[in-house]
């Protein structure tokens, strides 16, 4: 199924429903403990004592057994110690004080699981809303440890991008240790990170929304950034290379100014508007080889993978250039 949920999967949603119509959807707004009851993810998994390879037994590796349905959703190294979904829950209580849960659910069958927290919004300009989440993510399936980040969907285009400019301020991992009280250290940490991020990301966004650009400055900004993130332009080609090349980088650029137009239709022209040009662009674009991920997938790499990175990295050098 293009959405990645399964007859083992269950959601909630706060007032909208996703875009499959799958899940619960509640009006009232939801604190971390009802959304634990309302989401379905009160299940647990655990480690099988081993598993068997090619007809032998082995110890090494365990399976990741989901209890209520006796399904495997992972195999791992004898090491490995699973978080179980009402810790991360227990961990997501740090913010309540802070943030309502806005969705929580699972897909793959629980091999991944989210828990979103909304806390606020501030306006980068009259007609531009931007919303503040954190965002909870692991997995049962061995290959994705507990994972916190602090996020931003803009309502006008419904990008996403993470919310802070530092690297080192991206979010926090947190290993499969089954240390507790480690990670209750680790979630008032980011907790601390959070405030600060979100007060520096609306800072930095309000600064490039009341600043002004120029035609001539915002072909400069698209040209460099493209020769930045993507490719040198080839401006005179005399190769069929550099013609692809070209013609690529004509229809890149004719992108983002026709996004940028429309988007001046409801919003004054500046820097904040130009990078979201980009942005719209790198999160919804298609594989270079025309692969279309889900929408599922899709959403992740914008909020953990490349895309979000790539847009970290925008977003940075609109703040140096412009």
């Amino acid at each position: 199924m293009a959405h990645e949920m399964t007859a083992n999967d269950t959601a909630v949603y706060h007032k909208t429903r996703a875009w499959h119509g799958l899940g619960t959807v509640v009006e009232r707004s939801m604190s971390v403990m009802d959304a634990y009851d309302k989401s379905g993810l009160g299940w647990e998994v655990t480690k099988s004592e081993g598993i068997t390879v090619d007809g032998s037994w082995t110890d090494e590796y365990k399976g990741i057994v989901r209890e209520d349905t006796s399904e495997v959703l992972g195999v791992v190294s004898s090491r490995y110690k699973p978080v179980q979904n009402h810790e991360v829950f227990d961990l997501a209580q740090y913010f309540s004080s802070v943030a309502t849960v806005e969705s929580a659910g699972s897909i793959m069958g629980g091999r991944r699981n989210y828990l979103l927290l909304h806390s606020d919004s501030f306006e980068a300009t009259s007609k531009d809303m931007m919303e503040k989440y954190m965002c909870l993510m692991w997995g049962h399936d061995g290959k994705l440890s507990l994972t916190v980040k602090p996020t931003s969907i803009r309502v006008v285009c419904k990008n996403t991008m993470d919310m802070v400019l530092n690297e080192k301020a991206t979010g926090l991992s947190i290993r499969h240790s089954g240390d507790l009280e480690t990670k209750m250290a680790e979630a008032r940490r980011i907790i601390t990170q959070y405030k600060k991020t979100g007060t520096l990301f609306e800072i930095e966004v309000k600064a490039l929304a009341n600043a002004t650009i120029s035609h001539d400055g915002l072909r400069k900004f698209f040209f460099n950034a493209y020769e930045k993130f993507y490719e040198k332009i080839p401006t005179s080609p005399t190769t069929e290379a550099e013609g692809i090349a070209h013609e690529k980088a004509c229809h890149t650029l004719l992108n983002w100014e026709n996004t940028f137009e429309e988007e001046t239709n409801e919003i004054l022209p500046s820097p904040w508007v130009a990078v979201n040009a980009i942005t719209n662009f790198v999160q919804h674009r298609v594989g270079s080889r025309g692969r279309k991920a889900t929408p599922d997938a899709h959403a992740f790499n914008n909020l953990s993978g490349a895309n979000a990175k790539l847009s970290r990295d925008v977003m940075k050098f609109a703040l140096e250039t412009i």
